[in-house]
């Protein structure tokens, strides 16, 4: 659904063990892909020298806190938001594509949203799944009466 083209950017939120990073980074031109624990993206950093992948940033980074500083023309979320974030929005170039699981279990909203502007997108639920959060990608218990 992202469609990545040799030329785009791409941002990889959650890098895992490196094997999405590695088809990104076939399919397009510049992937950075971050994640929060270290271990991860050491893991990863073998796997895609193994391979022969070599361009490809890896940051430690908390995507719910902070992004790299930049504009990406694609951005793939590989954890589950409970509720959609606009910000990961905000880190697109225009046109560009964000693919995002949203909800919470069992049924969670798999989408596809486009930049269409300075201050607009367009979402396009995809399919149901069900995917692990994004560590932080879960609101905290709320108290209730």
């Amino acid at each position: 659904a992202l469609e990545p083209r040799d030329d785009d950017t791409v941002l990889e939120i959650g890098t895992g063990t490196g094997f999405l990073t590695a088809c990104l980074a076939r399919l397009a031109g510049a992937v950075t892909s971050i994640d929060i624990h270290e271990d991860f993206l050491e893991n990863a950093r073998v796997n895609l020298a193994d391979t022969g992948i070599g361009d490809v940033n890896l940051l430690a980074m908390d995507a719910t806190q902070e992004q790299p500083d930049r504009k990406f023309d694609v951005i793939a979320l590989t954890g589950s938001v409970e509720e959609f974030d606009p910000r990961f929005v905000d880190a697109l170039n225009p046109g560009g594509r964000l693919f995002v699981v949203v909800g919470t279990g069992p049924a969670m909203d798999a989408r596809l949203v486009t930049r269409t502007g300075d201050n607009d997108w367009q979402s396009e639920s995809l399919f149901e799944t069900v995917l692990a959060p994004l560590v932080n990608g879960s609101k905290p218990p709320q108290f209730s009466f």
